[in-house]
């Protein structure tokens, strides 16, 4: 009888670590949100799949952001980006103050227009070129296109072939001899 109560200990170490394995498979692919009496876990839906639809939708956020911010003219990130680099082009060609026969009127228009030209140069690259791109090469589709490839299904097959199975089987074989050293213990204890 001692030795059929002792091997409850393997079936109880093997029950938990599927147990374990069970729960990181669900805080990792569970697709729905889950409420109890009507406030939502923590937790849920599951990692990968929050995370993948984050991230997606993050892209598109950028995507349409940038397109909004290069048709706005004085506010933005771009208007900034244009301002850092005529700033930095004026700090460069600050060696043309220094320049001693030339007139000053002719330093400081030969000065703002070599800064206000390199400005309106990555002007045109950042307002006209790029979104022009965005549009030629069709990279909202794009997005969607990987959205659609990169389902919880093209996860979901990758972590089942790779880790899912291999956890498995070393939780099995783990935690059988952890079982079985339990009831060893427990053997030579009762």
């Amino acid at each position: 009888m001692i030795f059929l109560k002792s091997l409850i200990f393997i079936v109880w170490n093997i029950a938990l670590g599927f147990a374990v394995l069970g729960a990181v498979h669900w805080l990792l692919f569970n697709k729905k949100a889950l409420f109890v009496f009507g406030k939502k876990i923590p937790l849920t839906p599951g990692f990968i799949v929050s995370k993948r639809d984050w991230l997606f939708n993050k892209a598109r956020d950028i995507l349409h952001d940038y397109l909004e911010q290069s048709e706005a003219t004085k506010n933005g990130y771009l208007a900034k980006w244009e301002k850092i680099i005529f700033d930095a082009v004026w700090e460069k060609t600050a060696f043309i103050d220094g320049w001693r026969y030339v007139p000053k009127n002719i330093k400081d228009r030969l000065h703002t227009g070599i800064a206000t030209a390199i400005r309106d140069v990555a002007r045109n690259i950042l307002r006209k070129m790029i979104p022009r791109l965005i549009e030629q090469y069709r990279l909202e589709m794009h997005i969607d296109k990987y959205d659609l490839q990169f389902s919880i299904d093209f996860f979901y097959r990758y972590f089942r072939k790779y880790i899912y199975k291999p956890l498995w089987y070393t939780f099995l074989g783990l935690n059988t001899l952890i079982g079985i050293m339990n009831m060893i213990l427990y053997l030579i204890i009762a």
